[in-house]
């Protein structure tokens, strides 16, 4: 097993601070008053097994599956996809594949790699809006599959994969006895009265999740995996060599914020409705960037021009304006952050393009 630098979260990690910031990967901070919880509700162990019941319950009825459907960890979406990986690879052979999409989130791309599998590329490309081409999907599919993964809403670019993609998906992995997992960590941006967990797409589908995009809360580094029930005991005999159990404050402040999503989510969807207008109405003026304007989520994905360096972009953005994006061919630009930061934000990203002309 060999484990690889994460590039993404490194560079996050040591990336110099600046006053614009449209390089985070969720909303603006939710205030801990905004969970309920008085300083003598917060203990230091909990009575678990696999899991604490209570939030066990409270996801399963949230996402209308079974109880023991339901996996909790410790350690965000990120680590939930780490544990749906090994779940669903526990026992395969050596050279197993597993198909990852491009671009994606780095982390689901290592993940398998770090457990020694070899990875296939599903491109997602920008001409087609990001959508999966099933064509192409398909011809990836072989006896050898053991995994395939996705991102719904897509990180980076937000676009949505519709339930029946991920159903004809979820049947072609089936023929092969494989899985499909799906980050939907993004899909809590739409905000949908009542969530339709990706999870439904077959019973050989894990969805991972946290409230760490859409809500403000990474700081629990809560998350979960929605699965097949065999899977999620795999999931726990994992856990049982890992870590036993999970933090019991951040499995307490987890359930406290479930059950006060309504007033959490009053506080960030108007924001993030407000600000993807403003970003779909920047790019109308801005005709310097191509980019898929998706119908929900807080990242956009916008294309440069053909003669700018990502990397001389990005920097001049940062020395020049105090302003950071998540560089590259295309940038990664998050909105969701206060509307007055996000307009000088964007309003940067064109001085700085102005600049490098």
């Amino acid at each position: 097993m060999t484990f690889p630098e994460v590039e993404y979260l490194r560079w996050a990690k040591e990336r110099p601070p600046a006053r614009i910031n449209l390089a985070r990967s969720g909303v603006e901070l939710c205030p801990p008053r905004a969970l309920g919880l008085r300083g003598s509700d917060l203990v230091t162990t909990l009575p678990v097994r696999d899991g604490y019941a209570p939030l066990k319950r409270a996801l399963a009825s949230r996402y209308r599956v079974p109880f023991d459907r339901v996996f909790t960890v410790s350690g965000g979406a990120g680590f939930a996809t780490w544990f749906a990986c090994a779940a669903a690879l526990n026992g395969c052979p050596r050279g197993t594949e597993v198909i990852v999409e491009r671009p994606t989130y780095e982390p689901l791309l290592r993940i398998p790699q770090a457990l020694g599998c070899r990875v296939r590329r599903l491109d997602r490309r920008f001409s087609e809006g990001y959508a999966v081409d099933l064509d192409r999907f398909a011809g990836l599919v072989t006896r050898r599959t053991g995994l395939a993964i996705v991102s719904n809403l897509h990180n980076p670019s937000g676009a949505r994969i519709p339930m029946a993609t991920l159903r004809r998906m979820a049947s072609l992995l089936a023929r092969v006895g494989a899985t499909l997992v799906v980050d939907e960590v993004y899909l809590e941006c739409l905000f949908a009265r009542r969530t339709e967990s990706c999870v439904h797409a077959g019973p050989n589908v894990i969805a991972t999740n946290s409230l760490t995009k859409a809500y403000g809360l990474d700081g629990l580094r809560a998350g979960w995996l929605l699965g097949p029930a065999r899977l999620m005991r795999e999931a726990a005999k994992i856990q049982d060599l890992m870590a036993n159990n999970g933090v019991a404050p951040g499995e307490q402040m987890t359930l406290a914020a479930l059950r006060h999503l309504p007033a959490i989510r009053r506080r960030v969807h108007p924001l993030l409705e407000e600000n993807l207008q403003r970003v779909a109405e920047y790019l109308q003026r801005e005709r310097r960037l191509s980019a898929f304007v998706p119908e929900g989520g807080n990242v956009l994905f916008p294309r440069l021009p053909p003669d700018v360096d990502g990397d001389r972009l990005v920097e001049r953005l940062r020395r020049r304006y105090d302003t950071l994006v998540v560089p590259g061919r295309h940038i990664r630009v998050s909105f969701g952050v206060a509307p007055r930061v996000l307009s000088r934000g964007l309003a940067n990203i064109s001085r700085a393009l102005d600049d490098l002309a």
